[in-house]
């Protein structure tokens, strides 16, 4: 009964964007003691009837922790990778009710732990019993005002800590001494200027400021534990390569993992009330997936606390033996579709006898079944392709420095591209995004952040947070990225620079084959950098020499394929100046419709923050 209430609540969450009186259940004292804040009161009657006065003021947007069971369950669970930080100093930016931040401490034990809270009239009787303990202090300011997190980040609040200043030549190495943790957690939405979401841009700015060594970065690379809503976290951690965007793919360059500890279940009801039934993958790739994951927490000796498992995890290990079976392409694809769900209880229905059929029950199952019947032969037809691309590939490889054998699989794979290219518009796209979706998983390592998570989430519950908004805990480890990307601004080659531009036009133009995605960078791009780039056309290196449809897409680079664009367009001999890519770019964005992610937050990623609260 609770699991069913926790996911009609996850689920009317995931449809609304509006807070309602069903987010304001309170089933703890600390819930209780903001609730009778009146700060998240709301008319649930008349119009004319008017919402109680706030007792104390503070944003009613943030979303709090109040659950002492979630914090300790996931302490517990990553708490091998927490024992290097212990002593440390400890950044805490919008602790708000303080239970997590209780519990953080507890584990970590630091040195000095600093609270920056702006409506400390509110939170602070929660957060007295910690003020208490040595090294707190409480700070009434936003740390996501960079201006007032800067005010911090000096010897003054932070003696232990050394700014490290590298170059690019120099690698840049971890600080254990020092772990921010941030509660970006907003519902509805924070807007900000033209940012539909400004946990969005925050994130973004964390990110960017890895590379230049920024913000917390500029004293070695430091570890980031962030909650935010559980909505947002696709942009940062998607789970499929249709939804890989730029934010994902700065996130992948510049962190060892970006990893969600624990977050809302993503069952099917959920995935359907946020209308990302498109942002799905083949179900071997995902038993494919989970098994890789399982296999690093074994070796970690991390287990999953009973009752915290999702769906897919469940689903997984009830398979038993079969689930070894299941190889990533090796089978017809399997797709869950929202109206599978509805056809099989229909058919029990029928079989029940509940409509006969004249009914319109029987109309709509007799569609449903003719639907799913057409989704399977369209399954069967791209599967035979993509095997017949598989083999193509294999020839190549086998043929070795054999050029007969390498022209004859060539041939073979020019006819393949031709029939490919002859289906029908959408069937086709279905081919390339399962295709893409096999190739990114399969990649050593796993292009996604996401098949890379040392852990698989936590499942929260909605009145674990209050109001009932579930959120998800992402952990970010930095890593120092490639020298050629940390070459920025004046007296420097630009290459980072130039990487930011050319990022853009490759994810704007994501679906594309790559040597076209290379021509809109700029005229003759294709030409001198493509059959330059071994990792784009080895199949040994995750590339291929497939033309045309068999070419690779934006949406699968690695990371080494990326770096070797870069390094390629910086060798290149006609390469534009940085005035010339900049101004390619303004007069490209004045034409083109704009996607917020991956376009304007890309303008102020070294921006400053700044945030009227």
């Amino acid at each position: 009964m609770a699991a069913g209430r926790a996911r009609r609540m996850m689920a009317t969450a995931s449809r609304t964007t509006k807070l309602t009186p069903t987010m304001l259940e309170a089933d703890n004292s600390v819930a209780r003691h903001l609730l009778d804040s009146n700060l998240w009161a709301i008319t649930s009657g008349p119009r004319t009837k008017k919402k109680k006065k706030a007792i104390v003021e503070g944003d009613n947007k943030r979303v709090n922790v109040v659950s002492e069971k979630l914090c300790d369950d996931i302490i517990n669970y990553i708490k091998p990778t927490l024992s290097r930080h212990e002593g440390c100093d400890l950044i805490d930016i919008y602790p708000g009710a303080g239970v997590w931040s209780r519990k953080l401490h507890d584990v970590l034990r630091p040195r000095s732990h600093l609270l920056l809270e702006p409506d400390t009239e509110l939170y602070k009787p929660l957060l007295d019993p910690l003020l208490q303990r040595p090294g707190t202090k409480l700070m009434p300011i936003s740390g996501i005002v960079w201006d007032h997190l800067n005010k911090v980040l000096t010897p003054e609040y932070l003696p232990h800590q050394v700014e490290r200043r590298y170059a690019p030549s120099e690698t840049p190495q971890r600080n254990d001494t020092l772990v921010v943790s941030l509660n970006l957690s907003f519902w509805p939405r924070k807007r900000f200027r033209m940012f539909d979401s400004l946990t969005t841009l925050v994130l973004h700015q964390l990110i960017s400021s890895i590379r230049p060594g920024a913000l917390f970065q500029k004293y070695g690379l430091v570890r980031m534990l962030v909650w935010i809503v559980d909505m947002e976290k696709a942009s940062i951690l998607p789970r499929t390569a249709q939804r890989r965007k730029k934010l994902a793919v700065e996130a992948e360059l510049s962190t060892d993992w970006i990893c969600e500890v624990a977050g809302g279940d993503e069952t099917m009801e959920v995935t359907q009330a946020r209308g990302g039934n498109w942002f799905r993958r083949d179900y071997s790739i995902d038993l494919e997936s989970m098994r890789r994951t399982l296999q690093r927490m074994h070796s970690q000796g991390i287990t999953t606390p009973p009752g915290r498992e999702s769906t897919f995890l469940r689903d997984y290990l009830a398979l038993g033996d079969d689930k070894l079976e299941f190889v990533a392409g090796d089978s017809i694809a399997k797709i869950e579709r929202p109206f599978k769900s509805e056809m099989q209880r229909l058919e029990k229905d029928y079989e029940a006898g509940l409509f006969d059929k004249d009914s319109a029950e029987f109309r709509r199952l007799k569609s449903l079944i003719y639907q799913t019947r057409w989704a399977e032969k369209r399954s069967i037809k791209i599967h035979e392709f993509l095997q017949e691309r598989r083999k193509i590939l294999d020839a190549i490889i086998n043929a070795g420095s054999n050029q007969e054998l390498v022209q004859q699989a060539l041939k073979w794979a020019g006819d393949w591209d031709k029939r490919v290219s002859a289906l029908e518009k959408s069937l086709r796209a279905e081919c390339i995004l399962h295709r893409d979706n096999i190739h990114v998983l399969q990649q050593d390592p796993p292009v996604l952040s996401w098949d890379r998570r040392y852990v698989d989430p936590l499942v929260v519950r909605p009145n674990e947070f209050f109001p009932n908004v579930p959120c998800a805990l992402l952990d970010i480890q930095p890593k120092a990225t490639a020298p050629i990307l940390r070459e920025i601004g004046p007296g420097s080659t630009r290459s980072g620079d130039m990487f930011d531009m050319m990022l853009h036009a490759l994810m704007h133009n994501s679906v594309s084959p790559i040597s076209k995605v290379l021509e809109f960078l700029w005229p003759g791009a294709s030409e001198g950098i493509f059959p330059h780039c071994d990792t784009l056309k080895d199949p040994k290196l995750g590339g291929s020499p497939l033309p045309g449809c068999g070419e690779l897409t934006s949406r699968t680079l690695s990371e080494r394929q990326l770096i070797d664009i870069l390094e390629r367009w910086m060798e290149w001999p006609f390469k534009p100046t940085y005035a010339q890519m900049v101004a390619r770019t303004v007069e490209g964005e004045s034409s083109t419709e704009i996607s917020e992610e991956d376009d304007h937050i890309s303008m102020f990623a070294h921006a400053p923050l700044i945030v009227t609260h």
